[in-house]
C-alpha cells in the first residue's frame, strides 16, 4: 500500500551539538525548500563520490516540505541567526 503524499513524518535525533549547527541546517532547509523554490544540497563538496560526497534535492514545488522544528520538546525560531524559542518570545 502507498504512503499518501500530504502525510507527515516526525523524526527524532539525539544529538551533541552545543552549537546549535544541525537545528540551524534544518531550519535553513526548511526556510529554502518553501513552495517555489527547490535545490540541491551536496555534503562535504571536498570529497569525491568513492569517498562519501552525497547530494540531496529538495523540491518545495513537490510534496517535501518541513511543517515545524521542535528542540527539546519546544518548536522554535531563528532570528538573525539566533534561535528564539516561542516560550521567551512571549515574554519579550
Amino acid at each position: 500500500m502507498a504512503i499518501p503524499k500530504n502525510k507527515l513524518t516526525k523524526i527524532e535525533i539525539e544529538v551533541r551539538d552545543p552549537d546549535d549547527q544541525l537545528v540551524k541546517m534544518i531550519e535553513h532547509i526548511r526556510r529554502l525548500s518553501s513552495p517555489g523554490h527547490s535545490f540541491i544540497a551536496v555534503v562535504d563538496p571536498d570529497v569525491t563520490k568513492e569517498e562519501g560526497k552525497e547530494t540531496f534535492s529538495f523540491d518545495g514545488d513537490g510534496s517535501f516540505f518541513i511543517k515545524n522544528i521542535k528542540m527539546n520538546g519546544k518548536k522554535f525560531e531563528m532570528k538573525d541567526g539566533k534561535i528564539v524559542e516561542n516560550y521567551l518570545r512571549k515574554l519579550q
